[in-house]
């Protein structure tokens, strides 16, 4: 038996996996080589062959750790995951997202600076599934673009970075890296909400620890289209809502005008949706009543960027 103890890792990754054996081994893919970090990957109830995939790349990859979950949901799994994980940083990557060359070392080197940091983001490039590429996730969020733009090099948000992190749709969960102690204090993500749990969570650590943002886009995430009148729409609505009111109070003692641009951003992003769904004159008539609340407002311009992926 040996007598050395396997080092350490720098870093946790963690991959949820429900019937995403097409878009996994692109994800794994973009994680890079580097040898100082494990790989968690949960098959969270698939039904294609995810869990004989993982077996056999874990053969060739001792970074890679499988895990099994009975199709718990994506709050679950990630728990799942952290439960055992080892690093003192954890980092989320959906298996149907990206990694752009850079985005570890960047945020590890923003988390060294400043030890004290709770969780970091990044800008991320938005993806339909053919192709188009939308609007990147910080130009949907016009308030924070027009206090930050200038910025170059990663920094910490003010201390009202939970207002932040509530009016717009500043944080997307495969740019995140955070502190495995404090996310364990708290308990992980929320497995009672099957939507929005996410995003209730940054906003917990918001106000838990500061919170880092490296200002490029160093994560690619997939948008699938969704028509927002169906069943699934409506439930992430609703969940959301009841994530808003929760912390609504909190967030307007930051930000008095944090709940208004909150309501302006999820018109938009419905407006968004629908026409990704095909849905043109219901788009429109979102978006005028967007600019019936908030003339002002740039987030009403076309979703679509009209450009191809490289």
């Amino acid at each position: 038996m040996s007598n050395h103890a396997t080092p350490r890792p720098r870093l946790s990754v963690v991959i949820p996996a429900r019937n995403a054996l097409c878009w996994l081994p692109g994800a794994i893919a973009s994680l890079g080589g580097a040898p100082d970090f494990e790989i968690l990957v949960v098959d969270d109830g698939s039904a294609d062959s995810t869990g004989d995939y993982l077996a056999s790349i874990a053969a060739a990859d001792r970074r890679i750790r499988p895990l099994s979950t009975p199709g718990v949901g994506p709050a679950a799994a990630r728990n799942a995951a952290l439960a055992l994980a080892r690093a003192p940083l954890i980092a989320f990557l959906d298996a149907d997202d990206r990694w752009r060359r850079a985005k570890l070392q960047r945020q590890l080197e923003l988390h060294r600076l400043y030890p004290e940091i709770g969780f970091s983001f990044t800008d991320y490039r938005r993806f339909a599934e053919g192709g188009t590429e939308l609007a990147p996730g910080f130009a949907r969020c016009p308030a924070f673009a027009a206090r930050h733009a200038m910025r170059l090099e990663p920094f910490l948000l003010d201390s009202d970075a939970q207002a932040a992190i509530y009016a717009e749709p500043l944080v997307a969960t495969s740019t995140v890296m955070v502190r495995t102690d404090l996310l364990r204090a708290v308990g992980g993500f929320n497995e009672q909400l099957k939507r929005a749990e996410d995003w209730d969570l940054w906003l917990h650590l918001a106000a838990c620890a500061p919170v880092g943002c490296v200002p490029q886009a160093l994560t690619d995430r997939l948008v699938r289209a969704l028509d927002p009148d169906a069943p699934e729409a409506l439930m992430r609505r609703i969940t959301r809502s009841r994530v808003a009111a929760a912390y609504a109070p909190a967030v307007t003692a930051l930000d008095e005008a944090a709940p208004k641009r909150y309501r302006h951003s999820q018109i938009a992003q419905q407006a968004d949706r629908a026409a990704r769904a095909g849905r043109p004159v219901r788009a429109a008539l979102l978006r005028l009543s967007a600019l019936a609340r908030e003339p002002g407002r740039l987030a009403l311009r076309s979703p679509l960027a009209g450009q191809r992926a490289p």
